[in-house]
């Protein structure tokens, strides 16, 4: 039977439990899809910008939301009430109060109610209070009560009235909703309001907008459908129009309809073989003939790779496997499977988890272990239709117009090449830079998408700082296909073994011409080549006096590692944690690439040269300097790095044979280094320099902004420099409860075509404009630049608004961009959420190594691992290990009798034992050993006055 708790995120029983609306238990609030989300409260700093600090989906007091747990079929209305004690807040329409420590809806209206109908609620609602207090109120009943929300259940009644009158005038398209929005074959793409313009008579549109009652009984329709569509993203707010729905082909509903079918016949003849006592009814189901064929190819596997429990096959070093011919009915219930174990395409549905538990039971390779997705995840290893160290979290993140490559990357429609280049718009203006133009990058690295040089003025102590960006926009044309194929996948995911490229390395090459270069390779910097250059007039104090935007041809240039002119300038070297270092596997000798350009050490430049890179890192860090004040963010903690290196000789397979390279090797460890600062602060100040630009010239660009706007800066700023900031000079990471405070207080970031404050880089306005070979959002601001100093060439004055049609003089109108912009963030969303399928390869490493110790009793993992606290439920604890930071379960079972839940504080320490790893459910239960820390002592003291305490007189 499926479990009513939800401590370890699985499918949770919504089938046989209470469904009345007062047996909802919210504590444990359904997560967003995992494409959506931003990370998990213990994530480490994947990326050095924003989002690595805050999140970016906020919800306001006031708003309606849909909240959904895993428990329960019936979702409810509530009012979001605000985060107080580490909790969110909301008052359901239930008449009940409720506390989640997150939560992501699929449904919200912004400003439902107003400030001034929440105030009987905040009133009673404490910001000092902490969790035990909440829940001590909500015990005494002492909490925002029925009465108090009397007039918000009210509207919430009304609301919800009158979307169920809009479902029943429209009965008839809104349940037969997949059918009239689906394709035979390839997956669909919409948004609530595309939807709801399909199946809605447009007389129910007011002022040209679907009502918010209304796409709420299109949103019920949808989540009625068992299987059919899939949400994309949560909803931030309701005007927005990132909010996809995937609209699964009917090809794909037609299988797990036959799936569904098939086992149902397997079980009413496998209840008749009970009876009667023979199986002879039950080995003529169709079902009965997959089983057939998956227990030979089971058992085929395991000759070569034993089973484990942790969701990955025992390592090996290699082999072949007969390959099955499987029969038409075997390959649908394999893609069954592949639905269920890789998509997690039926969360809403216990009846279609049932019908894949059904088929591993009556498999029967599997009977000592938990018959669910990640067992089935197992299966699908075995009979090799995935490899064993597949990475099962990428499965779980949906790219609209893309294709998941198995062991691979994204596979797209490729452009046509030559139908989206265009002649330089540029040619003929572009003026040389002799000057020294210095590429800091990685030896590994092969797109070299920016450099910097610098020029001295008349004036002393002002200096031009010149930021040279690639140029694949002068050449590429907007709106172009090749265009619309980088905007599907808007950013290069760095997931080792699965590099993503916006623009791939080979492409624009022409296999049969020798000669021709790919795009990367025809625009990445290097001698005599095009580049738009970013600059900006600064003095030694750290002021911006100047800037402008022109088209240069580079013709000095010089390429340096980041590490090697780090030690040049001297940069202060952060004391970087170098924690556990993890290996699991053969490592390879020598390196898959070698670079094609000439690599110079700062020693060797000459006098010149070392000067300007001095100067150069002097004025860059009298900026960042301005920037602390206004309240950028001082430091990035190192994160851990995976590296990933494949067999690259597998076994030779014969014609009826599948080879099965040996398990690559894996390291884990952490960063040894933060980079070049230099680097850093010149890019941000690039982006500085491109929204100021298009900003005086109400150019619309991806400007990246706080959401909130600056409504909250003095209190940002207060709370950062007084709380947040000194903790990480003194090398205190921030909590993820801490960096939600901020983020509360900033809004999160958001895309917007207008420019904005941005607190978390101390500046005005931004817009990333450095890596057009790498970010889609880069190339969009070069677009609008380049046409926008074409015109101003041609006209001989500067762009101006009142004079000039900019949405007939730009790449892109403000219309087209208001449409591309949700799109492209919610695309951006999606990829970090691919790269954070990085700490599956760790949990791979860790489940190596903690099968290698209990077969060979060879110590790989520490001796001494610590777990710390974030979050007590009443099921047990959820936290975080010090082992590269990985998120661990500890349950009732796991703190060993030791003590009580509720006698644990968030950021107490235990030190642990590894219970188990799941690494398709990316979890790992943990088994306390003792308690450590001052919580420990605490406890000691405690019990040792129990034991010496005097009798009473």
């Amino acid at each position: 039977m499926l479990s009513d708790a939800n401590l370890y995120g699985a499918m949770s029983n919504n089938m046989s439990r209470t469904q009345v609306s007062r047996a909802t238990n919210l504590n444990n609030l359904k997560a967003a899809p995992a494409g959506s989300q931003t990370g998990s409260a213990t994530e480490f700093n994947l990326g050095r910008d924003e989002h690595s600090i805050v999140g970016t989906d906020t919800s306001k007091p006031g708003d309606l939301v849909e909240l959904r747990t895993s428990s329960s079929r019936m979702p409810l209305l509530a009012i979001y009430l605000g985060y107080y004690g580490d909790r969110n807040h909301f008052y359901a329409s239930n008449g009940s109060w409720n506390m989640s420590r997150g939560f992501s809806s699929l449904f919200t209206v912004s400003n439902f109610v107003k400030p001034a109908e929440l105030e009987p609620l905040l009133s009673k609602l404490s910001a000092d209070a902490t969790v035990e207090d909440f829940e001590k109120m909500k015990e005494e009943e002492t909490g925002p009560s029925r009465e108090d929300a009397k007039a918000l259940i009210e509207k919430m009644d009304a609301f919800r009235a009158e979307a169920e009158a809009v479902y029943q005038r429209n009965l008839a398209n809104l349940d037969a909703a997949h059918k009239v929005l689906s394709t035979t074959s390839r997956a669909r793409y919409m948004s609530l309001f595309q939807m709801a313009n399909t199946l809605l008579p447009e007389s129910m549109q007011v002022d040209g907008e679907v009502p918010a009652a209304a796409l709420y009984a299109v949103h019920t329709a949808l989540a009625r459908n068992e299987f059919g569509f899939q949400p994309i993203s949560s909803s931030r707010a309701l005007h927005r129009r990132d909010q996809l729905y995937e609209v699964l082909p009917l090809n794909q509903t037609n299988i797990v309809d036959k799936v569904t079918l098939l086992v149902r016949q397997y079980t009413i003849a496998m209840s008749r073989s009970t009876l009667t006592g023979s199986d002879a009814e039950l080995n003529k189901t169709a079902l009965a003939k997959f089983l057939e064929q998956a227990r030979i190819a089971v058992q085929n596997s395991r000759k070569i790779r034993k089973v484990t429990s942790f969701g990955v096959l025992q390592s090996s070093n290699g082999g072949t496997i007969p390959k099955t011919e499987w029969l038409p009915i075997s390959r649908d219930v394999i893609l069954f499977l592949e639905l269920w174990a890789s998509y997690g395409l039926f969360e809403s549905s216990p009846r279609l988890h049932s019908n894949g538990t059904m088929i591993l039971r009556a498999l029967g390779a599997y009977d000592d272990m938990p018959l669910n997705q990640a067992t089935a995840w197992t299966f699908l290893q075995e009979i090799g239709h995935i490899m064993p160290w597949e990475v099962p979290s990428r499965y779980k993140v949906r790219f609209p117009g893309t294709e998941i490559v198995p062991g691979g990357g994204l596979r797209r429609d490729e452009p046509s090449i030559e139908a989206s280049r265009r002649p330089d718009i540029a040619a003929g203006v572009r003026q040389d830079i002799t000057a020294a133009v210095f590429c800091i990058d990685a030896t590994t690295t092969r797109v070299i998408d920016d450099g910097i040089s610098v020029e001295r003025t008349d004036v002393k102590d002002e200096f031009w700082i010149h930021i040279h960006a690639a140029d694949p926009a002068s050449g590429i044309k907007p709106n172009s296909e090749l265009c619309k194929y980088m905007e599907l996948i808007p950013d290069n995911i760095y997931l080792p073994g699965h590099f993503q490229a916006m623009l791939p390395a080979e492409l624009g090459h022409r296999d049969v011409d020798y000669v021709s270069k790919s795009l990367v390779e025809e625009y990445s910097l290097q001698q005599d080549c095009p580049a738009l250059t970013f600059s900006a007039k600064v003095n030694r104090h750290g002021d911006v006096l100047d800037y402008k935007i022109e088209p240069n041809t580079l013709r000095n240039v010089i390429f340096m590692e980041p590490e090697d002119v780090s030690r040049f300038c001297l940069e202060p070297r952060p004391k970087l944690s170098r924690g556990t270092e993890l290996e699991v596997g053969q490592k390879r000798t020598g390196s898959d690439y070698v670079p094609k350009r000439k690599m110079v050490l700062a020693k060797d430049l000459d006098q010149a040269q070392k000067d300007d890179v001095l100067l150069l890192h002097e004025l860059t860090s009298a900026i960042k300097n301005r920037r602390l004040q206004k309240g950028a963010w001082p430091y990035f903690f190192p994160r851990p790095a995976v590296s990933v290196q494949f067999d690259q000789t597998p076994p030779t397979a014969g014609a009826d044979e599948i080879s099965i390279p040996a398990d690559p090797y894996i390291h884990v460890g952490m960063e040894s280094s933060n980079g070049s600062a230099l680097v850093s602060n010149s890019m941000v100040l690039a982006g500085e320099v491109a929204a100021r630009w298009c900003a005086d010239r109400q150019i619309s660009v991806p400007y990246r902004r706080d959401a909130y706007m600056g409504a909250q800066h003095e209190e940002a700023l207060a709370y950062a420099q007084g709380e947040l900031y000194p903790g990480i000079r003194e090398g205190i990471e921030p909590s993820m409860s801490q960096r939600a405070v901020l983020g509360r207080l900033t809004g999160g970031i958001e895309l917007a075509a207008e420019p904005g404050p941005y607190f978390l880089l101390g500046l005005d306005m931004y817009a990333k404009a450095t890596s057009p070979l790498r970010r889609f959002g880069d190339l969009l601001v070069h677009w609008q630049v380049h046409a926008a100093l074409a015109h101003e060439r041609a006209t001989g004055r500067r762009l101006d608004v009142a004079a000039d049609d900019l949405d007939t003089v730009l790449a892109f109108s403000r219309r087209q961009l208001a449409d591309t912009l949700p799109l492209l963030q919610l695309r951006e969303k999606l990829g970090r959420a691919a790269g954070r399928a990085v700490s599956d390869w760790m949990l791979m490493a860790v489940a190596r190594a903690l099968q290698q110790q209990q077969q060979q009793s060879e110590a790989l993992l520490p001796e001494r691992i610590v777990f710390t606290v974030d979050t007590r439920l009443r099921e047990g604890l959820l936290g975080h290990l010090d082992l590269f930071g990985l998120d661990a379960i500890m349950d009732v079972d796991g703190l060993d009798g030791r003590m009580l839940v509720k006698d644990v504080r968030v950021a107490d320490q235990f030190e642990v034992a590894l219970s188990d790893i799941n690494v398709h459910a990316g979890q790992i239960l943990v088994r306390a050993l003792r308690r450590i820390g001052p919580a420990a002592e605490q406890q000691q003291g405690d019990d040792q006055g129990q034991v010496c305490r005097p009798a009473a007189q």
